[in-house]
């Protein structure tokens, strides 16, 4: 920001402070005098209704002495004529028990007095909720008068004292309506205005326990177009000194009022052109007196730049201000810049004779350099005399010294170019071991999308049962496997290896196992024949020293009797009425490890809703940061405590996503130790009128572990 606008800025801040300041004080000023005026109102109203309930009780006062004074078997006749003289004045007349003999109201079922013994003192009264009055008891002889005087109906003659209409609202803030006009029409408009006020304070919230003046401008919502208005309300004491009500006051704004408001707003807008005019006037006398140092400044940044033609306008150097000194300070710095630029000019010239030194310098250096390396430098050097001679730069110190210090980098150039060599004979090397990492990987990533081609992509379309696989390997392809498939229409096999090893080697093992398990299991039918068929076939050539564990079992879809063979694998969980359980650990040998061997079956029988839960060693061997294993005991916790949600995955899907997601936690993101591989299978048994109801085979069943806690 220029220095004209920072002045600029901060004289109309200041001017805007002072407006500001003004403009607080004539607000202070008409808040206090509005404060003031509310004050006068509330004490005139005050005044006025104490006046005013004074003279209703004197006029009570004496009306009940004319009637005491009367005699008894005229009374009721001066009652009535009392009453008839006074608009909103009742008499009722009550014996010693309370019971009313007679009363000057219009009808029978008129607002019931109090009773006279109940009434706590003379004076105003909330009769109901719309009905208030001043109440004056007397005794008659043995017989109790009460005068009442309706406070509504009086309302309009203390408006004749105060301009302004009256309203007496209740405790709720509604209007009290007085006793009706004689006439069916003056009953009607009565009716009428007493729906208008009902609608305008239902709109305007009077406070009934506090006075108050609530002023409303001209153009109100709530006024309906009427003239602007002051509320000035008071609260209303009753006999037993607690507030029954308020008293409002409308009180018309006059029309000088609100020329005082418009005469402040054209004030407001007078002051703010006038502030207008004065901004204006100070930036062009800012801009006039300004504009010399502008000028001084631009030829100080023209300077800077080295532009040493620009000069000042004629006449400036002469003024006897700060322009003129700041002008005559900016011809001696030109002065002093053209003395300065003579001084280059012989400096550039000593400079070249030592560039022409340093050059030869680098030329006996360029031929330790390769032929092209040489050229290239030979020909910068050319490229930079050439450039040197077009140019006027200042020329460093100590030129002479840098050209021996270059005379000595020859032998250093020298050596720099035998560790370049080297180093770009090692970098070759590495990107051939690169490019042989890559091809690698790219194999690695084939090996494991066919080692994925070869699992079971869909599972059983059997009512019988749900199966739900997944396997993760550790590393690019792994030695875990799964299959299942049916050995006949009423037979599934189901089957679960880990080969020992990871990699390429596992791989290949697995493969091979898989596909003589699956021919082995079609061809022999039975779990025990199939497991010890294969393992014959793995120990032939068997150079590696490779084994595999395998849980190989076949499920009769009918019956729901399960055949198995546990060869040296992790026992399964068993799912059944709500409780989990392993397996027992059998004593079968892992495969490929000696020949001949002779497996043992199991069977067990499935129930319709049980779940049989088989894993590898990758779940429970699991590890977290602390290298803490997932164990049995937590397995079979996190199997206990799992609830299948009623959704679309059925529950063999959602318990093989709970075992990864619970594993995955474990970790909180260790490395994978082994390959993870869970298969859940959950018997569902035989839809009603397919199938045929083969009875159980003739293998024992063992009895099962219980729990681990």
């Amino acid at each position: 920001m220029s220095l004209r606008s920072r002045i600029f800025c901060a004289l109309m801040l200041g001017i805007a402070c002072l407006g500001l300041l003004c403009a607080a004080l004539v607000w202070q000023t008409q808040a206090y005098a509005q404060q003031q005026q509310g004050r006068l109102l509330l004490q005139t109203l005050t005044h006025a209704w104490e006046q005013w309930q004074a003279q209703q009780m004197d006029a009570l006062q004496r009306a009940a002495q004319q009637l005491t004074d009367a005699p008894r078997h005229g009374l009721e006749q001066r009652m009535h004529a009392l009453a008839k003289g006074r608009p909103g004045l009742r008499i009722d007349l009550f014996d010693e028990n309370a019971q009313r003999l007679a009363t000057t109201a219009a009808s029978a079922d008129s607002e019931p007095l109090p009773d006279p013994a109940a009434l706590p003192a003379q004076g105003l009264h909330a009769l109901s909720a719309r009905t208030y009055s001043w109440l004056w008891r007397t005794r008659a002889g043995p017989h109790v008068l009460v005068l009442s005087q309706d406070a509504v109906a009086v309302l309009p003659a203390l408006a004749q004292r105060l301009e302004g209409p009256f309203h007496l609202l209740n405790m709720r803030g509604n209007p009290a309506a007085g006793a009706p006009a004689p006439g069916a029409s003056a009953a009607g408009i009565a009716e009428r205005r007493m729906s208008a006020d009902e609608q305008f304070f239902a709109q305007v919230v009077v406070p009934v326990r506090h006075a108050q003046v609530l002023t409303l401008a001209a153009g109100d919502a709530r006024l309906a177009r009427q003239p602007a208005l002051q509320l000035v309300s008071q609260p209303l004491t009753g006999a037993g000194g607690s507030v029954i009500g308020t008293l409002v006051w409308s009180r018309p704004i006059s029309a000088d009022a609100q020329q005082q408001r418009q005469f402040a707003r054209r004030l407001a807008m007078q002051a703010g052109a006038l502030l207008l005019l004065v901004s204006a006037g100070l930036f062009l006398f800012l801009r006039h007196a300004l504009d010399p140092l502008t000028r001084n400044v631009q030829v100080l940044e023209s300077l800077a730049r080295g532009q040493t033609d620009i000069a000042l306008h004629a006449g400036e150097d002469d003024a006897q201000d700060e322009s003129g000194s700041v002008a005559r300070g900016v011809l001696q710095i030109r002065s002093e810049l053209l003395s300065l630029e003579t001084l280059r000019q012989e400096r550039v010239r000593t400079r070249r004779q030592q560039e022409r030194l340093i050059r030869d310098q680098l030329r006996s250096l360029a031929e330790n350099l390769d032929p092209t390396s040489r050229e290239e430098i030979l020909l910068a050097l050319g490229t930079q005399a050439v450039a040197t001679a077009s140019t006027m730069n200042e020329a460093p110190n100590g030129l002479a010294d840098l050209a021996g210090i270059l005379g000595r980098m020859s032998g250093l150039v020298s050596t720099q170019q035998s560790r370049l060599l080297k180093l770009l004979r090692e970098v070759q090397a590495s990107v051939q071991t690169q490019a042989m990492l890559a091809s690698l990987q790219q194999e690695l990533e084939i090996a494991r999308e066919m080692q994925l081609s070869i699992l079971p992509r869909q599972t059983p379309s059997r009512p019988e049962i749900e199966i739900a696989a997944t396997m993760i390997a550790a590393k690019e392809i792994g030695g875990d496997f799964y299959d299942y498939f049916a050995i006949d229409d009423d037979h599934l096999a189901i089957v679960i290896a880990d080969v020992s090893g990871k990699g390429v080697p596992a791989a290949f093992f697995m493969a091979i196992s898989r596909t003589l398990l699956k021919s082995n299991g079609l061809f022999l039918r039975t779990p025990g024949a199939t497991i010890a068929a294969l393992n014959d076939q793995l120990c032939t050539e068997n150079d590696q020293m490779m084994f595999v564990t395998v849980f190989y079992a076949v499920l009769q879809l009918s019956s729901g009797q399960l055949t198995y063979v546990n060869a040296g694998h992790n026992p399964p969980v068993l799912m059944q009425q709500g409780k989990a359980q392993f397996f027992p650990r059998g004593r079968n040998m892992g495969l490929a490890v000696l020949a001949g061997q002779h497996y043992q079956e199991g069977a067990l029988q499935l129930s319709p809703g049980d779940s049989l839960l088989l894993y590898t060693d990758g779940v429970t061997e699991a590890t977290d940061a602390q290298n803490m294993l997932f164990g049995d005991p937590r397995l079979l916790r996190v199997v206990q405590s799992f609830k299948p949600r009623p959704d679309q995955r059925g529950p063999a899907r959602q318990l093989t996503e709970h075992i990864v997601a619970q594993v995955r936690r474990f970790e909180a993101g260790a490395a994978q130790a082994d390959d993870i591989t869970v298969v859940t299978l959950t018997y569902k048994g035989q839809a009603p009128g397919t199938g045929v109801n083969a009875a159980p085979t003739s293998a024992v069943s063992f009895p099962l572990l219980p729990g681990v806690p």
